[in-house]
């Protein structure tokens, strides 16, 4: 009766602590790698699978086929030309581009194909500013992991909306190819500056 009981606690000691290491190792791969955890694809239109990327894209606010758009878009050159730190402009590029890119993705939806692929073209170029910037204090000298772990997933994410672009966009496709050419290069370059930092 002894035997079998303390076989039982024993049993549970050990199934407990099995559980525990398998949710550690899946917590520290997760803070690793996110995608090898729990990479999610999916089939775009053209039956061309995408990973589907954890990452927040801020709400953007006015679209461009507003009147008030012009107002913003100024707003938005002044509040980054007055930024001075070079990680806090990379950080507001940063910012304007997710805004671009979900703005184009509404744009888009609303079937305004040429202002979509035009507003995301203006946020790609954004996301390359900041792309340079970072990686520049990176060669400076300058500690950017955090930076740069942000833009991984940011420039990732960037690609597959670009993908979703290009598969939906019938008037402007030439344009959107060229643009995620553009994101799949920047998401190469910061990959490889992560692999490297």
């Amino acid at each position: 009766m002894v035997g079998t009981r303390f076989f039982k606690q024993a049993l549970g000691a050990s199934a407990a602590v099995t559980v525990g290491v398998v949710v550690l190792v899946l917590s520290i791969m997760a803070a690793v790698d996110p995608m090898a955890v729990s990479p999610h694809q999916e089939a775009t239109d053209s039956g061309v699978l995408v990973q589907k990327v954890e990452y927040y894209l801020p709400y953007s606010g006015v679209l461009p086929d507003s009147p008030l758009y012009k107002f913003k878009a100024l707003r938005d050159r002044i509040s980054l030309w007055l930024v001075t730190d070079p990680a806090k402009k990379a950080e507001k590029e940063l910012l304007l581009a997710d805004k671009r890119i979900g703005a184009a993705v509404a744009l888009l939806d609303g079937g305004k194909d040429k202002l979509a692929v035009s507003t995301a073209t203006k946020g790609e170029k954004y996301l390359e500013q900041a792309v340079n910037r970072v990686l520049g204090m990176a060669e400076g000298g300058k500690d950017v992991k955090s930076m740069l772990g942000v833009l991984a997933k940011a420039t990732a994410k960037h690609e597959e909306m670009m993908v979703g672009i290009v598969g939906k966009t019938q008037q402007a496709r030439s344009v959107a190819e060229k643009t995620l050419a553009l994101t799949s290069m920047l998401h190469e370059r910061v990959d490889q500056a992560v692999r490297e930092n």
